[in-house]
C-alpha cells in the first residue's frame, strides 16, 4: 500500500476509531491505536505503534492495554522477536464474548445497587411506594436485559444472526 492510499484510509478509518472510542469514555489514543491497528496489514509491534502514531511508549502501552482488556487487540508473539506485537481482533464471536462479559457485568452492578437501595429504603420509617416501584421496574429492566444477554452468549454468531432471520422471516410472512 502506497503512503497516498494508506493516508486515505488512516483518515476515515482513525477519525472513526477515535469517535467510537471517545463514546465509551476512552480517550483519542485508543481510538488511533486501534485504526492504526485495523489498517495495519501484519501484525505491529510497541515501538511501531510509537512511531506511527507520535504518542510515547508509556502512552501507547496503556493505551493498549485498554484495548486489550476491552478485547478489541490481541497481542501475539513474533518467533524470534523479543518486542510485543499487537494486532486487532476483527473475530465477531471474540467481540461478541467481550462486549457480552462488559454490559453483564455493567448489568450486574446497577442490579445489586438496586437491590442495596431498596433495602436501605424499606429499613427507614418512610417509605415511598411510588419510589419501590420506580426500583422494580428498572430492576425488571435490567435483569431481562441480563438474561438476554445470556441467551445471547449461547450461540455464536453465524447461529444467532440464523435465529434472528429465520424469527424475522416467520413474522413478516404471518
Amino acid at each position: 500500500m502506497d503512503r497516498d492510499e494508506k493516508d486515505i484510509l488512516k483518515v476515515y478509518m482513525v477519525d472513526a476509531c477515535v469517535k467510537v472510542a471517545n463514546s465509551y469514555g476512552c480517550s483519542d489514543a485508543v481510538g488511533v491505536l486501534r485504526g492504526t491497528l485495523f489498517l495495519a496489514d501484519r501484525p505491529i509491534s510497541m515501538d511501531e505503534l510509537v512511531e506511527e502514531t507520535g504518542y510515547s511508549k508509556s502512552t501507547v502501552s496503556a493505551n493498549m492495554s485498554t484495548l486489550e482488556r476491552r478485547g478489541l487487540a490481541r497481542r501475539v508473539v513474533i518467533p524470534g522477536d523479543k518486542r510485543y506485537h499487537y494486532i486487532p481482533v476483527t473475530d465477531p464471536d471474540s467481540l461478541k464474548k467481550e462486549l457480552i462479559i462488559s454490559m453483564r457485568q455493567e448489568m450486574q452492578v446497577i442490579i445489586a445497587a438496586m437491590n442495596r437501595t431498596e433495602e436501605d429504603l424499606r429499613s427507614g420509617e418512610h417509605v415511598s411506594e411510588a419510589a419501590l416501584d420506580r426500583i422494580d421496574r428498572a430492576r425488571r429492566f435490567y435483569m431481562q436485559t441480563d438474561l438476554l444477554l445470556d441467551l445471547i452468549s449461547r450461540y455464536n454468531t453465524e447461529g444467532l444472526i440464523e435465529l434472528l432471520q429465520r424469527g424475522f422471516e416467520r413474522k413478516k410472512s404471518q
